[in-house]
């Protein structure tokens, strides 16, 4: 049990200031990236649950908008007071674990430095909240081993409940956090009346949104089938291993000490559980094949724990202090490119083919389809968006009477870039099939309707065999979105009721989605 420090925290608060002021300074370059539009949609369609979420996104996405604005720097505000947060509990975790200042400075400045972290909060999407809250679990469990005290077990009960209601990969660290107890002296746990309280009250706590998915047909499963086909079959073991060095690259040595500290030094003994956790993590994710970015939840506490080690190991010879975060800073630097966007975007591909052509890196250019591109993918996802929605407009001109024109986009992005962009035009209603979409999807439109602006990257058969006229207005032009040549067609003139057929399609949409049949 490590002695507790009483005094103020005060390079840990200041650091976690620093890293929210620099975060808000930098999180407005590119444009919206094409989740966060989902998310502002589902911030208007508040709920118990969501196709692919649980409710918390769309909750905190209304609270923003509501509160501060849709505005790119204010849907990135919770992500940069995550990251603050993020580093406030890891200093806490090094602080908690006996370190010292430098321990407490070296743990807060990893985070700051690492490869992935500056990304991880720069965006809008129930990511930074859940690296926030696996943070806070260890953090949690930290606690209750150097005081024993029940309340941090119930604490943990319902932070585990918070975050499952914003990302249900919380299960990957809870899991084998259960597991770990029985390998530790900590297994009296499960014989504890905190710990029923503690799984009483996360229960409770997620019901609404159990029930939710009860009443839904539980699209949770068919979420997680479509992304093993679409995503995960993708995912090969080299490829979750190296990102597992490259993510943290810069301070790889911080958390590599972790493990030692967790696994053989006796300081780090009493919290043995978390390095076991860790190693369960991985074993987990490996066997499900799981993006390899589910597991950047679990390194905090490993900075933090490999900061320790460090300060013990280095003493007094002030120069290693010196010059190993310097040494991290440096490596930071040179691949923050890939963290931050701040470079022009010419630039930033000239940075990309160094990576690849110089440094032999392909790994963060690498997107969904196991192919590396030009530019990271989150950074293509941030362009287009405003040409779409501009084109869009283009052929509601053309179409020229709102009352008998809906809008159609083929995934979210584009659905979601057209209803926020569109507001400044007072576009039509948009609909599409993708992702929570489908839930908001009309069974009935209006019989007026006759015109059919469509956004897919090619014409449907479906579309062009109902339409005697289809016009196609334009097509994304940006070399770098991944939206490019993305196409804007205007349908009119329908062979048959295009109600009649909307009706059709959302019902055998619904239907091969197992969703109940309303609305």
């Amino acid at each position: 049990m490590a002695k507790s420090d009483k005094s103020f925290p005060f390079i840990i608060v200041a650091m976690a200031m620093i890293s929210f002021l620099s975060r808000l300074l930098t999180n407005g370059n590119y444009g919206y990236h094409r989740d966060e539009f989902l998310y502002l949609a589902l911030g208007k369609h508040l709920d118990w649950g969501f196709w692919s979420n649980p409710p918390s996104p769309g909750f905190f996405s209304w609270l923003t908008q509501y509160f501060i604005g849709d505005s790119i720097q204010a849907i990135r505000f919770f992500p940069a007071l995550l990251g603050a947060a993020t580093v406030l509990l890891t200093g806490l975790m090094a602080r908690e674990m006996g370190g010292k200042r430098f321990a407490q400075f070296l743990a807060c400045f990893a985070i700051m430095v690492s490869s992935a972290f500056p990304r991880v909060f720069l965006m809008y999407n129930p990511v930074p909240f859940d690296v926030f809250y696996w943070t806070l679990f260890a953090w949690l469990i930290i606690k209750y081993i150097n005081t024993e005290s029940g309340k941090y077990v119930v604490a943990l009960g319902v932070a585990i409940a918070f975050g499952f209601l914003n990302k249900y990969s919380v299960v990957f660290f809870v899991l084998p956090a259960l597991a770990a107890l029985w390998l530790t002296p900590y297994r009296k746990l499960y014989t504890s009346r905190a710990f029923y309280i503690a799984v009483s009250a996360a229960f409770i706590l997620v019901l609404p949104n159990l029930i939710w998915q009860w009443q839904y047909n539980f699209p949770v499963i068919s979420h997680m089938e479509q992304l093993a086909r679409n995503q995960l079959s993708n995912v090969s073991l080299t490829g979750f291993l190296s990102d597992q060095l490259l993510f943290n690259l810069s301070v790889i040595y911080i958390w590599l000490a972790g493990l030692y500290f967790l696994f053989r030094s006796p300081q780090g003994k009493p919290f043995r559980l978390l390095g076991w956790t860790f190693v369960g993590i991985l074993l987990l994710l490996l066997l499900l094949r799981g993006k390899s970015y589910y597991t950047l939840g679990a390194y905090p506490m490993l900075l933090a724990a490999g900061a320790c080690h460090l300060e013990n190991w280095i003493g007094h010879r002030s120069w290693i202090k010196v010059a190993l975060p310097t040494i991290s800073f440096l490596f930071f630097a040179l691949l923050s490119p890939m963290s931050i966007p701040y470079l022009k975007l010419d630039n930033m591909v000239r940075f990309g083919q160094f990576m690849v052509n110089d440094l032999g890196v392909d790994n963060l250019l690498r997107w969904e389809d196991g192919q590396a591109h030009a530019l990271p993918q989150d950074y293509a996802d941030m362009l287009g968006w405003e040409e779409l929605a501009t084109l869009v407009n283009k052929a509601y001109q053309q179409a020229g009477d709102r009352e008998s024109c809906m809008i159609y986009c083929s995934n979210f992005g584009q659905a979601g870039a057209v209803e926020h962009f569109g507001q400044r035009y007072n576009l039509p209603r948009v609909v599409s099939f993708a992702d929570s979409y489908v839930l908001w999807a009309p069974q009935k439109i209006s019989p007026a309707i006759n015109k059919l602006i469509y956004v897919n990257d090619e014409l449907g058969p479906d579309v062009a065999a109902l339409f005697n006229s289809v016009i196609e207005v334009g097509r994304v032009s940006h070399p770098f979105a991944r939206e490019r040549d993305t196409q804007v067609y205007l349908c009119s003139d329908p062979k048959n009721s295009l109600a009649d057929f909307w009706g059709q399609r959302v019902a055998q949409m619904k239907d091969l989605l197992n969703l109940p049949q309303k609305n």
